[in-house]
């Protein structure tokens, strides 16, 4: 993974082959070498987040290129400076908030491109966490390879409200969650259990191919075993939405015979339909575990 990335030599002739002669500040700016660990927005977070850093868009390096002895790398490395995660909740919605820009300033100066982020529920309402960008690079790094704790990204939209993306967690207790499969001539059902011994939870389904890998399956375990208090069954269930922003292809709908979800052909997979049968009641916990599920299907990372 690049992540000292050096500053571009000086080019008198101009970006253009034309030259710095003409009405341009450029060649007054400065470059400066950058840190791929220190994003300042959601492609650079992609990149750091994959190792595909590349000069532009990054913070300057304040290690001068010793990156074995820097700070930001230590906390990198360790996950330090992540995300608290609130108990019980394995999705937030990230947006985007920039940096006002300082009284009287022309450009925005320092705080111009900058921005940090609002952490809310899935479903809107006050932040419940307040971080930078790398904070969600911290809080990914042990989500790099699936399956273990960390967390990972969505793709990035643009509504009336701000820029925003989807921040998912990996469970920690992932790798404890049991799925027992049966494969059918017609159909592949596959049962999910937080732990061995546990109860049922739900009952997936699969119509066509099995658009999902096995630790997809482990987390929605996981995280529907994180339920804590029964459901008032009296209650009305809870508003499904039928398309998620950022989550492209997968649709999602509620009715007596369970929920489906429905995924086209894609790249990696074939066309899939899931019902899902719940052994616990549907509910805000279940919304959200399902809601989360859905978003970690098609992440960006």
């Amino acid at each position: 993974m690049p992540i000292f990335l050096e500053q571009p030599p000086y080019n008198p002739k101009g970006p253009d082959g034309q030259g710095w002669s003409r009405l341009s500040l450029n060649a007054h700016g400065g470059l400066w070498n950058e840190c791929g660990l220190m994003p300042t927005n959601h492609p650079t977070l992609f990149e750091a987040m994959t190792g595909r850093q590349r000069w532009g868009g990054f913070d300057p390096c304040t290690g001068r290129g010793a990156c074995d002895k820097c700070p930001v790398q230590q906390r990198y490395l360790t996950g330090e400076g992540g995300l608290e995660w609130p108990e019980g909740v394995p999705l937030l919605l990230a947006r985007v908030r920039p940096w006002p820009s300082p009284p009287g300033a022309l450009f925005g100066g320092l705080t111009a491109g900058r921005s940090n982020l609002e952490l809310h529920a899935w479903n809107g309402g006050p932040p419940l966490l307040e971080t930078n960008w790398i904070g969600v690079l911290n809080a990914a790094r042990q989500g790099a390879r699936k399956g273990l704790a960390g967390a990972t990204v969505s793709w990035f939209w643009v509504d009336r409200e701000s820029e925003a993306f989807w921040v998912v967690r990996f469970h920690p207790a992932g790798e404890e969650a049991l799925v027992r499969t049966e494969v059918g001539p017609a159909a592949t059902r596959h049962e999910l259990y937080a732990r061995e011994g546990g109860p049922r939870l739900a009952v997936l389904t699969c119509q066509g191919a099995c658009a999902h890998e096995a630790y997809h399956l482990r987390h929605l375990a996981a995280d529907l075993g994180d339920r804590t208090a029964a459901s008032d069954r009296s209650t009305p269930p809870p508003s499904l939405p039928e398309r998620l922003p950022g989550v492209p292809l997968i649709t999602l709908s509620h009715g007596d015979k369970g929920t489906v979800l429905h995924r086209p052909r894609s790249r990696d997979y074939d066309t899939s339909t899931v019902r899902l049968d719940w052994d616990v009641p549907f509910d805000d916990l279940t919304v959200t575990a399902l809601v989360a599920h859905a978003v970690r299907l098609t992440t960006a990372t």
